[in-house]
């Protein structure tokens, strides 16, 4: 799914495992302004080889982001927040997941039309081809 809710503001995005990189791009290609980042230099190096905008969110301007993504896996309250749910809280910033994006999206985009979504840690692939 392209992310168009986005379009034309800056979203920061934490986490660029399978499902970050796949939020970035979705949102990169509907228009908004990407800055992503991980601890892992090889995920990094991966988002920026496919042309989504990297930066160490350290240093970032925090104010100027429309929302902050935060990937699946990454806490975002216990055992502890993660370092980037502070920086954003602090400056006010919307944090929101994958999921939320993709049921926005669908709001503006078919209100009416029924889904099924299938989640978890293991079988979704399986519970899919069935």
């Amino acid at each position: 799914m392209i992310v168009t809710s986005f379009r034309g503001r800056k979203v920061a995005l934490f986490g660029l495992g399978g499902s970050g990189l796949a939020t970035a791009e979705a949102l990169a290609v509907g228009g908004a302004v990407v800055t992503a980042w991980d601890d892992n230099p090889d995920s990094v190096a991966e988002a920026a080889r496919r042309g989504i905008g990297t930066a160490d969110l350290h240093s970032v301007d925090w104010p100027s982001f429309a929302a902050f993504v935060l990937s699946p896996g990454v806490p975002l309250t216990h055992p502890k927040p993660h370092w980037t749910v502070d920086l954003a809280h602090a400056a006010g910033v919307e944090i929101i997941g994958d999921v939320e994006l993709f049921v926005r999206e669908r709001r503006a985009l078919a209100p009416d039309c029924p889904f099924i979504a299938i989640t978890g840690t293991n079988g979704k692939s399986t519970t899919t081809a069935l």
